[in-house]
């Protein structure tokens, strides 16, 4: 018997309904929203990292953490002095210019800039004398001082060995991981271990006033107690019938004639919007595309596959040394951050592209001054053994695969006890 199979039959598909206008209208308003969200959060970004130094960065004269200088600042307001704190350039231009008779502070040094310190110069010119806390090399330069920073040693006492107005020759203060050496002629170095020094007092000269560089260890919050460093901190800030404590912002910028344009102050937001009207009227009068159709995939690898294949490739090239020194470079910099120290993270990863750089990697520990500040400063916070800290932040780096998560395992404990610590 022969059964005939019939063809299933073909029903037309039902007609495709186009999408709805309020579902278009729907995904610009979204859109719109996360585009104002990002720039809202780029905005408040700006305004809480690196903007402008507040109450929680070091040496800030409204700091009452540790690290903070709120106490010398109180100290030096109640036995009589006049000081005033100015925030940024605005304030500073705006505030009246410093006389013969006024002491400048300044504290976040390393916010100025080429614009803004030529005209710190300019404006403290007159004055008594201009006092720079715990200032980088590069606001050194900027400011045109023959002065470096210099490794001054784990943080200890250290004799003056000097005789000023202020200081005398049996004064003793808190030594910081960080000093200063300079080469002109007729300054005076102060509270010196090896060739760094703690206070250094430049003359006078025909362009400035008398300058002073400190380390700062010995003006902070924890270490005014101790030793002589209340006596001479005050000595040194508070000589003058005024003092002028300036904190510079990162925004600072110097107003010059190029700046001023024809321009509209408008135009950026009209092009913003023009952008989002024509992005408008592409979803709305551009092509409908069908439904999305589903197709299996040649294959399906996992992402934890794929790294671990990853990390064999690194290891066949031996790349393991040299991801692990970018890791490094990357806490050192968030370490020195937390701390209010400097360095260079731009060096240290230029250094990383030279051809022989594993060979003189592997000639043994670090000997930037900065790794070591930062070693010394952080022994001193986090309470850890210095020969492990130091083993992890300037010794050998691991060249296999089981040392470098290891290796990434300790940076990232460390890292977090550094910034948790108060």
């Amino acid at each position: 018997m022969t059964t005939t199979l019939r063809a299933p039959s073909i029903a037309p598909a039902p007609p495709k309904r186009g999408t709805p206008g309020w579902i278009w209208v729907l995904v610009v308003l979204l859109v719109v929203a996360v585009v104002g969200g990002i720039g809202l959060l780029g905005v408040s970004a700006l305004t809480v990292f690196g903007a402008e130094p507040g109450p929680g960065v070091s040496y800030d004269p409204d700091n009452p953490r540790p690290q903070g200088t709120r106490a010398l600042a109180q100290v030096i307001d109640e036995q009589g002095g006049d000081l005033r704190q100015v925030r940024g350039l605005d304030e500073f231009t705006g505030a009246p210019r410093p006389g013969s008779n006024t002491t400048v502070v300044v504290s976040s040094v390393g916010a100025l800039n080429s614009g803004t310190a030529q005209q710190f110069l300019d404006r403290v010119s007159d004055a008594h004398r201009v006092i720079l806390i715990a200032p980088q090399d590069s606001a050194l330069s900027l400011l045109g001082l023959p002065v470096r920073l210099e490794y001054g040693g784990a943080p200890t006492g250290v004799l003056a060995g000097c005789t000023t107005t202020e200081i005398d020759a049996d004064d003793t203060i808190t030594g910081g991981a960080l000093g200063y050496s300079t080469s002109e002629p007729g300054a005076t170095a102060c509270f010196t271990t090896g060739s760094s020094s703690n206070v250094l007092i430049l003359p006078a000269s025909s362009t400035r006033p008398e300058i002073v560089v400190v380390s700062g260890d010995m003006l902070i919050n924890d270490n005014l107690a101790l030793r002589d460093n209340a006596g001479v901190a005050i000595r040194l800030l508070g000589n003058a019938d005024d003092v002028l404590w300036y904190v510079p912002f990162f925004t600072d910028e110097v107003a010059t004639e190029e700046e001023d344009s024809d321009i509209p102050r408008a135009i950026g937001p009209l092009i913003v919007l023009a952008v989002f009207a024509v992005l408008a009227l592409m979803l709305w009068r551009g092509r409908r595309f069908g439904a999305l159709v589903t197709e299996p995939l040649p294959a399906v690898v996992k992402a934890v596959e794929t790294t671990q294949a990853r990390g064999r490739m690194y290891h066949k090239a031996r790349a393991d040394t040299r991801s692990a020194a970018a890791l490094r470079i990357h806490t050192l910099t968030a370490l020195a951050s937390y701390l209010g120290l400097p360095y260079d993270a731009g060096r240290a990863t230029d250094e990383l592209a030279i051809p022989e750089w594993e060979t003189v990697a592997a000639q043994g520990e670090s000997t930037d001054p900065a790794v070591h500040a930062i070693i010394t400063t952080v022994v001193s916070v986090t309470g850890r053994d210095l020969a492990r800290v130091r083993a992890l932040l300037a010794g050998p780096l691991p060249t296999t695969d089981t040392g470098l998560v290891i290796f990434i395992s300790e940076l990232t404990a460390l890292e977090k006890e550094v910034r948790h610590t108060p």
